[in-house]
């Protein structure tokens, strides 16, 4: 085998592994009912869609865990919905979009159809709050963050639309909707 071919595959595998870039373009456009996507670039990412429709139940959302692991604060980091990304759809619809390391993102819909009232527990709704690392003060950072939206991106669009972009370190987010219809 060619020396030279072997050395240029593997670098371009390593850059591959290296790219903190998530770009979505053009992607999602007439969309029609449940529609969710995660996209992550980089290391620990965690993402969740959830969507729960309960007739007389009570429905529960996802338990997001603790990420731990050193990072390169000088990472380089986009997130990008460019173009008419998710334009003219309808429903519901979750986008996840991460670059860096160690972020969590989560879209969560809860709809019930109850005949009683319905009790929530503490623990449920604690997971629709997200506060900041213990460990997340001011760390120095050299590397560039950017978060792109395009302007023509989710035009047109109806129903619930929950975005989440990140681009960076030990970001944390949350969409949540509970509707309860009696």
């Amino acid at each position: 085998m060619n020396r030279t071919l072997l050395l240029l595959a593997l670098l371009g595998s390593a850059s591959a592994m290296a790219d903190n870039n998530a770009v979505i373009n053009n992607s999602g456009k007439d969309y029609r009912g449940n529609f969710s996507i995660n996209q992550a670039a980089g290391n620990q990412q965690q993402q969740a869609n959830n969507r729960a429709v309960t007739l007389g139940g009570q429905a529960t959302t996802v338990n997001i865990q603790r990420l731990d692991g050193q990072v390169d604060p000088s990472l380089n980091a986009k997130a990008a919905i460019q173009g008419a990304s998710f334009t003219n759809g309808n429903g519901m619809l979750g986008v996840n979009q991460a670059a860096g390391a160690n972020n969590q993102t989560v879209n969560a819909v809860r709809i019930s159809v109850n005949p009683g009232p319905q009790s929530i527990d503490d623990s449920v709704l604690l997971q629709q709050n997200t506060t900041q690392l213990t460990d997340s003060g001011l760390t120095p950072t050299t590397g560039s963050r950017l978060v792109v939206t395009s302007d023509q991106a989710f035009t047109g669009s109806r129903g619930v639309i929950q975005v989440n972009q990140s681009a960076g370190v030990g970001n944390r987010m949350a969409n949540t909707l509970g509707i309860t219809i009696k």
